[in-house]
């Protein structure tokens, strides 16, 4: 699914900035989703991390961009939007840390950056966390939309670092509960009660040997675990 061109261009304004000015945010929602695998599910939201010392600058490239902000004082990051035509564009920032609401857990990305195109025609180039940080995000909260992504990711990255997956996970702290997660969404798998949301987010089947291809991934990530 194509990217709403308002969006695009924000993309492209933005990182173009980061970039003069040296500041490094990434990637870590749906947008970074979309950069990671084949399938690309429609998303208007730019959900970013940046370090808190970049934090000043990047606020002060929003505001030059148009964009009215607000510090989420709950969870120590920004929120910013900005109606571009009929697209109301709103960026979600982590500062430092991320914190899921939903599971009330914390994680830490670690220091690996890559770059990404989010886009259809892998013109539109982005930095975003990595697959084995944005995995984990993706199964802290779970919620129906995290769980597509979760199927999506596993799906086009089979060759994923699983070594790295689980040092991040032990890191932060978040080794059980991932795990339980993983559990989750195997279980799900093999119920086949996921496809109708599977297609609700990214508007086409998934078929049996997709399906057991996900299933297998999860099993060597499982077996992974030190």
């Amino acid at each position: 699914m194509e990217l709403d061109p308002e969006l695009e261009n924000v993309l492209r304004q933005l990182f173009e900035a980061c970039d003069e000015f040296q500041i490094t945010p990434r990637l870590i929602g749906g947008l970074a989703v979309r950069g990671h695998t084949r399938r690309k599910r429609y998303t208007h939201d730019i959900d970013l991390s940046v370090n808190r010392e970049d934090k000043s600058n990047l606020i002060a490239i929003l505001k030059s961009m148009g964009f009215t902000y607000r510090d989420q004082t709950s969870f120590g990051g920004v929120k910013a939007w900005r109606q571009i035509g009929k697209v109301m564009v709103e960026l979600h920032i982590s500062v430092d840390k991320l914190w899921d609401m939903r599971s009330g857990r914390q994680y830490v990305l670690s220091s690996a950056i890559v770059q990404v195109a989010v886009d259809e025609q892998g013109k539109v180039l982005t930095l975003a966390t990595t697959i084995e940080d944005l995995l984990i995000l993706k199964l802290l909260p779970l919620r129906n939309q995290d769980l597509a992504d979760v199927i999506a990711l596993l799906l086009d990255n089979p060759e994923l670092n699983v070594n790295a997956f689980w040092e991040n996970c032990q890191r932060t702290g978040n080794t059980d509960y991932i795990l339980r997660r993983l559990g989750e969404v195997e279980q799900t798998l093999k119920d086949d009660t996921f496809r109708e949301q599977w297609q609700g987010y990214y508007s086409e089947g998934i078929n049996l040997s997709e399906t057991l291809s996900v299933i297998r991934t999860m099993e060597s990530l499982k077996k992974a675990k030190p």
